[in-house]
């Protein structure tokens, strides 16, 4: 078995006990059904599309990070039906419904240009994030109690994914939304919501065309239309109390998020990675709200003219130029 090789039996059963407890804790009907739907079969490995569950040579080339990441979801994919994808440099580990998704090339493909767009923020060596795309409500709730269980829940992201290859467009924003936002916090623990989003957003964008606002999926161009049209009626500048969603923190305005991070990347893209740096690495005083640390970083690395900059770019939308 692939995991036999690679961690000691004790650890082993600790995983896989863990996460048939946490299964049965759902719902217990849900669950044994669950169980009967999915004969346990060996979950498939594949590594940059090549399968390596046989092939000894490649698995021991994997890291070892990656390995354990692996061994740990190993018994949970096997009985529920999914299989184990590894983007070529290791970065993301990807669960994804061995039915559904029976080929991998164009996940990969995104994976990668996710990776190498988030590289300005990635440090080397750092440890590979675990992604499922759940099948079900059950498998989704017993993944995720299962990684706070064994304390991995920092590398681990997970959503439900009912759509295939009809909504492709849906489906891929979805990754690579779920993969930026996954390493971005992971790299950098103490980054604001909004740019988390506004990151997640545009690399999704630049990576499969469309990015997901509010659910919905949208182009940069048609972002950036929005946000110019509301900040010719209402006005706009730099508020990054109202970026953070004011008073309510799911209120993060996603498109003026999106909007502000694409104006930076193209425009100012070492002051954007300096800002990520500065806010990403440093756990905020609580004593202080958020955003003063944000406006101290954007005061730093912008300065007044580039805050200033920032407003009249979203007015003009597509039509700025500097």
């Amino acid at each position: 078995m692939f995991t036999r090789a690679i961690l000691p039996t004790g650890l082993l059963i600790l995983t896989a006990t863990l996460l048939m407890q946490f299964g049965d804790e759902v719902h217990p009907a849900r669950a044994a059904a669950q169980k009967t739907t999915h004969t346990a079969s060996p979950a498939e490995i594949r590594w940059d599309g090549k399968l390596i569950n046989e092939d000894e040579r490649r698995r021991e080339a994997l890291g070892a990070a990656t390995r354990v990441a692996i061994s740990r979801w190993y018994d949970f994919a096997s009985r529920r039906g999914y299989r184990i994808d590894l983007d070529q440099d290791q970065r993301v580990v990807l669960l994804s419904d061995a039915e559904r998704f029976q080929r991998f090339s164009t996940s990969a493909a995104l994976v990668e240009r996710t990776v190498r767009s988030l590289a300005p923020f990635l440090s080397p060596g750092s440890e590979p994030v675990v992604i499922l795309r759940a099948t079900s409500d059950t498998d989704l709730a017993t993944a995720l109690k299962g990684a706070r269980a064994l304390e991995v829940d920092q590398q681990f992201g997970a959503y439900l994914e009912e759509g295939d290859a009809t909504a492709r467009r849906e489906v891929d924003a979805r990754l690579v939304e779920a993969v930026a936002s996954k390493i971005m916090s992971t790299e950098q623990p103490f980054l604001s919501r909004w740019m988390n989003d506004g990151i997640a957003s545009l690399v999704a964008e630049r990576s499969s065309s469309r990015a997901l606002i509010h659910g919905e999926l949208r182009t940069l161009r048609s972002v950036q239309q929005e946000v110019s049209r509301r900040a010719s009626e209402e006005g706009w500048e730099l508020d990054l109390f109202r970026l953070n969603g004011g008073m309510d923190a799911d209120a993060v305005m996603q498109a003026e998020a999106m909007a502000i991070i694409a104006f930076l990347f193209r425009y100012h893209e070492s002051a954007l990675g300096s800002i990520v740096a500065d806010l990403g690495h440093h756990e905020p005083d609580e004593s202080r709200p958020r955003y003063e640390a944000e406006q101290r970083a954007f005061d730093h690395h912008l300065g007044l003219a580039g805050q200033d900059e920032i407003a009249r770019a979203l007015l003009k939308g597509r039509d700025y130029r500097p």
